[in-house]
Formats: C-alpha cells, structure tokens, sequence
C-alpha cells in the first residue's frame, strides 16, 4: 500500500475514532504523537497530529514535525519545525494549504520556507516556495498521477559559496567556490521505474573556481548551460550547450581569457549500457579562432577513456591557437619561444585510447622563432600520419623560404611517407640554397624508445656561396663556392656524425672535412667538431675574393681538432702554407705584404716607406706559411721557419725578394679575428 493511501486510511480512522468516541459527548479535538519514523536513511522526530473544530463543517487537522533529518549526501541538513496551519481533508484528499518550515544546516543559520501538499488517490502535489539562500531564491514542485511523476526545481541568484557548504566533505576538499551566484530551472519527470527525462537550464555569474590539485580554476566566468536528456527503448537521449561569455578559465595547461568572443560548445549523444556514453555530436566553437566537430564513443566505467572518435577542426588563426592551447605544452622545453601564423585543418581518429591517424591541411603556415633556431615563411600542404605501419597514405609539403639558425633556405617541395614512428622520404628533392642547391636523395626519421630520434640523410651541395654563408653565420666574409657530396649523416642519440668524407672544391682546389659530428645543433648550446685537409688552393683565386692584396702561389694544410660552441671556435690546431711539390709562380703585392706583416706585428711598411723596395709593386717569395693553435681564447702563432726574433710568415726568394718575420707569438682569438676582418673588408693599405 503507498504512503499516500496509508495516510488517508489513518486519518479515515482518526475520523471513525472521533465519531465513536462522540457519542453523547462533546469532543474538541483529537492528538496523536510519534516520538520517530525512520525509513530508508530519513529521520522524523516528535511528530504530532491534531485534530479540532469538530463542531465546524470544516475540520481543522494539524501536523507538526520537530525535525527531519536527510539522508546522504545531505545528512548535514535539517528541516525543523514544520508546521501545517490549514489542514482538511475530504474522502479522497488531504490538503495542506499552508505549511511552513524552517531549514538548518550545520554552517548556517536557520531559514524559514512555505510549503504546500495535496494528496489523493488520483493526484499528488508538494511544493515548497520562497526559500531564501542569502540573496537568493528555491522553489520546487513535485507531483504524482497514477504513477507518474514530476519534478520542478527553480533557483534564483543562489550563492556558490553558501551552497557548496551542503556538498559532502568528500567532495568540498576538491573544490574551493569563492564567488559566484546560479540562476536554474529544472524539470524532471518519471514513474516507479524510475525517471524518463531531465530537463536543466542554468546561468552561473561571476563564478570562481579553485581546484585544490591545482590543475583546474575559474575567475569571474560566465556561464550558460543547459540540458535535456529522455529515455527512450532503454537508452537516454541528450542534449546540452554551454557558452562561456567572460571571464578566465584554466585547465592544465591551457588558459583562456574570454572577453569580446563566446566560447560554445553544443552536444548530442546517448547513454549506452556497461557504461558507455555515445557523442553523435559535438562542436566547440570559438570564434574567430577554431572550431571542432567530433563524435565520440567513450568509456566511463571502470574508469574514463575514449574508445572510439572521430574529430574534424579547423583553425582559422593558428597564432591564437597556438599561444592559447599549443604553446602552454612547451614551457621549459627545447621548442620554447615559437609561434604560428596560418591556418590549419586537422582530422584525427582515435581507436581504444589511442590515435591511429592524423591529417593536417596546411595553409600559409609561417613559423617564427624569437630565438632565431628555425622559421618557416608560406608553407602549405598536406601531411597524413597513420599508426599504422603498413600504411602508404603520402604526404607532401611545399615552402617559399626556411631558415635554419641564420642560413636562409628558399622555396623547395617534399614528398614523403610519414606512418608509426618514422618519416621517409619518397621522391629525390632539390632545393635552392646559399646561391647555389641542397640536393637530397635520401632521407630517413624514426623516433626511438627513448623518445630520441635517429635521423639518416644522403645528398650534396652544388655551388653554394660560400659570401652568403659567412654573412648568415656572422662569420668574417669568405668568397667563392662549395660543392660536394654528403655520403652518409647520421643524427643519434643527440649527435650528428658524418660517415665517409665530406668534400668541397673550392678556390681551384679541395678541401676535405673528416670527423664531423655535433651536438645540441638545434638548442641553445650547440657543439660542432670536424678535421680538415686543405689541398692546393690557388692564391690568385683566394686573395682576389678577400681584397687583401694580390697573391701568386698554391697553398695545403689542415685544421685538425676543430671544436666549435655556438658556431664560436673553442679549439683547433691549424696550418696553411706552400706545399712542398709546387712550381707555380710564386709573387705578392706590396699590399698584400703589408696586410699579412700586420697580422704577425712586423715592421715591415717601414721597408716600404724608406728603402728602395718602395719603387716594386710585388715581390717573390720561397714559401709562406702561418699556423695557429688556439687554446683558451688565445691563438698561439708560428710561420715557416723560426727566425732570430719571431718567425718567418714569408720566406723571400728571387729578385725583388722580401722576407716576413711575425714578432708576436701570441694573440688573443677576438683580436685576431678583428685584424682578419679588416683585411677583407677594406681596400685600404693597413700598416701596423
């Protein structure tokens, strides 16, 4: 038998009593008191039912409850004194038309409300009216047909902070609300079997946030969310939107300031059985900036991951994108200090937790470096990654202009094969470089277990200005062209070796760099380390390029041990002189003597200005020879053979001869470099 039809029968035999007990006397009034009822975790303490005015058409029946204790999770809230002033009843119905009650809870003071019920065989009613939560206002409705019911929750202006004070302690130590007020209508409706829709419309203003891990807070936001939900064969059916206006928003690590633009986001979707939730539907929308449509299958028992997800966005300003959801990951790492021009569409499926492919749609990307490491300028393609090993989905990316540190790299094209953990590059490319090309026929990424990645290239260089690569590196300006062949890079464990021999002709000669390795080539503390043979360069070719005077003559030798930080030069042992077999002319111009004599500190323009040698414009030598081996920021000098006070740099032979002798065996490397500078950067005669 239900509650309702319990009550009316004991009122019906409150009324049989009253008749009985009438009987030639007059009787005032009935009362019936219960010292607690305790049913599924409630308590109802000191209850009282009185019955008077019999002599009235309209009897008066009152019903007083001391207290009534909530079950969990609102066992810290009270309902007392409840108190039902206008109480009749009729063969079918009970009424209570005024009711009032006052609600307590451990953390605050008492608050009075109205309430009202109705209950009969066919309808019932409860509502409870005006109660006031600070500033703010709750009323309900619930009412029962026939075995339907229904559910109506209204709130005005409630304050955040007071309400949290009613949530379990479990759930109070997660979250610390400060500020902030809801505004909601909720609508519920069922039957015994429980409830069949949901219906929620809500408006948080001013809402402050703070997650006690950190990881989650609010500022002052704004935000509208609504819900329906309906059960249907079993499976309920829902749809929500939220739309956050203003405020500041931060889930680790992406924080958003939201002031002119809203930020929305609709959904559609079912729960399934053994815990599931099916998205058909979602779509985040933030002007301006992207917009994501996805749907989703998603586990949320035993614990919460994606099953299965398909997500489509578009990115309309990836310099915002970046700075507000990308950039925030990269804080403290080795590709901090980047940003992003473009826009960029991205596809992605995921399977059991786990991406199987991603594609990217690239338009007019520019990629900027405040650290001057690498930017892109107008790139755009279509790059596809697949988990999938035996994948053979292509990609292909195209540039108008790269720049790695400071060598600029111009427009050039890639096609490639990018799946698990490995890009291969499928078609040879050539690319404009330093004047001249970057050819490369093979190319090969593959990331390790250790999260290293291992890179392989094979390829060469055709014709690059050896004039654009010193002024792009800073370095004091070189002349003429390089080209070679690159046998075999390897890129591994955080080093860069070259495999065989690196050759380059140059200045009707060779040059050969053995040894090379580097590390660290892309952070901020770069090391780079190679050996290098000179063979036969021509001297006429090599001082025309730096104006330092005319040169006849071939000259060998090597740097060995060449260590470099940063591109800065930290060690080396170094020679260049006459070799040993060559027969060519051997003849230098005044100015170039006068030129080299500074580098040494010899007297030598002394010479020039008071003896008879003034009157030739060039002289032959021997040999010539100059070395240096630098050690601690200090270049120790030397030259062809020792002399009485120094070394000779020039060794005379012929007529006009002239010897050069270097008085200053050591030199500081800053120094050093600033006299080089001069001398091939100025038509001027320098006399030291």
């Amino acid at each position: 038998m239900s509650i309702k039809k319990s009550f009316i029968q004991f009122i019906k035999v409150i009324i049989l009593s009253s008749i009985f007990c009438s009987q030639g006397n007059a009787l005032e009034s009935i009362n019936i008191e219960v010292n607690d009822i305790i049913t599924k975790g409630w308590l109802l303490s000191d209850i009282k039912l009185s019955l008077f005015d019999f002599q009235n058409p309209s009897q008066q029946l009152r019903l007083s409850i001391k207290k009534i204790t909530l079950a969990e999770p609102f066992s810290t809230i009270n309902l007392i004194d409840v108190q039902c002033t206008e109480f009749n009843w009729q063969e079918n119905l009970i009424v209570c038309q005024t009711g009032k009650a006052r609600f307590k809870s451990k953390k605050n003071h008492t608050q009075s409300f109205d309430f009202s019920f109705t209950l009969s065989d066919q309808k019932s009613q409860f509502i409870i009216k005006n109660l006031k939560i600070e500033k703010g206002i709750l009323s309900l409705l619930a009412t029962e047909k026939k075995g339907d019911w229904s559910l109506s929750i209204k709130a005005k202006n409630i304050p955040l902070s007071n309400l949290a004070n009613y949530l379990p302690k479990q759930k109070k130590a997660f979250y610390d609300i400060s500020k902030g007020n809801v505004s909601a209508s909720v609508n519920l409706n069922g039957n015994r079997k429980g409830a069949r829709f949901i219906s929620i419309k809500s408006l948080f203003k001013d809402l402050t946030i703070q997650a006690n891990h950190g990881k989650f807070a609010t500022e002052s936001i704004d935000l509208a969310w609504g819900l329906q939900a309906k059960l249907q064969q079993g499976d309920w059916q829902w749809k929500s939107m939220s739309q956050l206006s203003h405020g500041e928003l931060y889930i680790e690590p992406v924080y958003l300031n939201i002031k002119d633009k809203k930020l929305t986001l609709k959904a559609t979707g079912k729960y399934l059985p053994k815990g599931q939730i099916l998205f058909q539907h979602i779509n985040i929308i933030y002007p301006d900036i992207i917009s994501i449509k996805a749907n989703a299958l998603i586990n949320y028992k035993p614990e919460l991951s994606v099953k299965d997800a398909d997500i489509f966005t578009e990115i309309t300003n990836l310099d915002q994108f970046y700075t507000l959801y990308v950039s925030p990951f990269f804080e403290g790492t080795a590709v901090e200090g980047f940003s992003l021009l473009g826009k960029a569409n991205i596809n992605a499926h995921i399977a059991e937790a786990k991406i199987n492919n991603v594609s990217f749609d690239i338009k007019r990307l520019n990629i900027l470096d405040n650290k001057k490491r690498f930017e892109v300028k107008n790139a755009q393609g279509l790059v596809n990654w697949s988990d999938n090993v035996l994948s053979e989905t292509t990609s292909e990316i195209s540039w108008e202009q790269l720049k790695v540190r400071a060598i600029p790299i111009e427009s050039g094209y890639l096609r490639f094969l990018f799946k698990n953990k490995q890009l291969t590059l499928l078609k040879k490319s050539t690319i404009p470089l330093l004047g001249g090309s970057l050819y490369i026929n093979k190319f090969n990424w593959q990331n390790s277990k250790s999260g290293e990645p291992h890179v392989y290239f094979e390829g060469g260089v055709k014709q690059l200005s050896l004039e654009k690569l010193s002024y792009a590196l800073d370095w004091v300006p070189l002349s003429g062209n390089v080209s070679g062949y690159i046998p075999a890079v390897n890129y591994k464990h955080k080093t860069l070796t070259v495999k065989g021999e690196l050759q380059a002709q140059l200045f009707d000669g060779i040059i050969k760099i053995n040894n090379l390795s580097s590390s660290g080539l892309f952070t901020d503390f770069s090391k780079i380390s190679m050996d290098m043979v000179i063979e036969n360069l021509d001297l006429n070719l090599l001082t025309q390029k730096f104006k330092m005077g005319g040169m006849e003559g071939r000259v060998s030798g090597f740097i060995n041990g060449l260590y470099l930080e940063n591109w800065e030069p930290i060690a080396f042992y170094a020679w260049l002189g006459t070799p040993s077999n060559d027969d060519s002319t051997h003849r230098i111009s005044q100015k170039a003597v006068e030129n080299i004599a500074s580098i040494g500190g010899s007297g030598v323009a002394d010479i020039f200005s008071k003896g008879f040698l003034r009157f030739f414009d060039t002289f032959y030598y021997d040999q010539i020879g100059f070395g240096c081996y630098l050690h601690k920021g200090v270049c120790q000098l030397m030259g062809v053979e020792a002399a009485d006070q120094g070394y000779y740099i020039i060794k005379g032979g012929g007529i006009p001869r002239i010897d050069i002798i270097g008085y200053n065996t050591q030199v500081d490397w800053n120094v050093l470099m600033q006299r080089l500078s001069r001398l091939s950067s100025t038509d001027e005669v320098i006399v030291k």
